[in-house]
């Protein structure tokens, strides 16, 4: 038996699942009955439980019939957004769908660096405890920053709060790797697949917040951002620009959602 809001009542699967962040989570974007990269965002769910030792019961047909019926009984329009968030812990199974607006910034956004906290070494995994993210976005709130910049005890940068980080500099673009515990963002890896078919030269690596400071543009990736990122105007108090590579991005990427 638990006390909960006032009243004794049986303990539940949902409070044991978050009592101490043990699960996955993934969110997925969506627009009328189309869900985006739907594949994508199971198969990285269902690889994180199996690293962490639970068991998905269900399958990628099962999940999608679900989310399809959500669809229906939230009576999403044709031109309507949504996100679907889908939770997996110990004996419970959890899928919701909201209608939303994918985030968009067309005049840039303001970022800065996280300082009071490092880098999640456990941020290769979306799991139910993100009290460093959550935390880290309450002192960006201060500062009136939209996202900011993890970095690791090496000093390197990994990634946002809420997405991953990409940078330009004299024409080549540059993300942190995998190798430094970070999410393997789907947008990401669309990101990376775009750059390479348009012969936009691309390269994954370790880098430090001085070389963010100086590149020419930076922008942020999230599946939950209008066409897959935001570009950032400032930085620290540092203007930067958009490069034409982010338009160029921009545009291969709303190709692939139409398709």
């Amino acid at each position: 038996m638990i006390y909960l809001n006032g009243k004794i009542e049986e303990e539940s699967k949902i409070l044991k699942a978050i009592e101490y962040g043990y699960g996955l989570f993934e969110t997925i974007g969506g627009k009328g009955e189309k869900l985006y990269f739907f594949e994508e965002h199971f198969n990285r769910l269902k690889n994180g439980i199996n690293r962490i030792g639970l068991n998905l019961k269900y399958d990628i047909e099962y999940l999608y019939n679900i989310v399809e019926d959500l669809i229906m009984l939230e009576n999403i329009e044709k031109d309507e957004e949504f996100k679907v968030k889908v939770i997996v812990a110990e004996d419970l199974f959890y899928v919701s769908l909201n209608k939303i607006k994918l985030r968009e910034e067309k005049n840039g956004i303001k970022v800065g660096l996280i300082k009071s906290y490092f880098q999640n070494e456990l941020g290769f995994l979306k799991s139910l405890n993100y009290m460093n993210n959550i935390l880290a976005r309450k002192e960006l709130k201060k500062n009136s920053y939209y996202e900011g910049v993890f970095i690791n005890r090496n000093r390197h940068i990994t990634e946002g709060t809420i997405s991953n980080i990409f940078f330009i500099k004299e024409d080549k673009i540059f993300t942190p790797s995998l190798d430094l515990n970070i999410l393997n963002g789907i947008i990401r890896s669309k990101i990376i697949e775009i750059s390479k078919l348009n012969n936009i030269k691309i390269e994954e690596g370790h880098y430090y917040y001085d070389e963010l400071l100086e590149a020419d543009s930076i922008f942020f990736t999230n599946s939950l951002m209008k066409n897959g990122l935001l570009w950032v105007k400032e930085i620290d108090n540092k203007l930067k620009q958009k490069h034409e590579f982010i338009t160029k991005i921009e545009n291969e990427y709303k190709k692939i959602l139409q398709k």
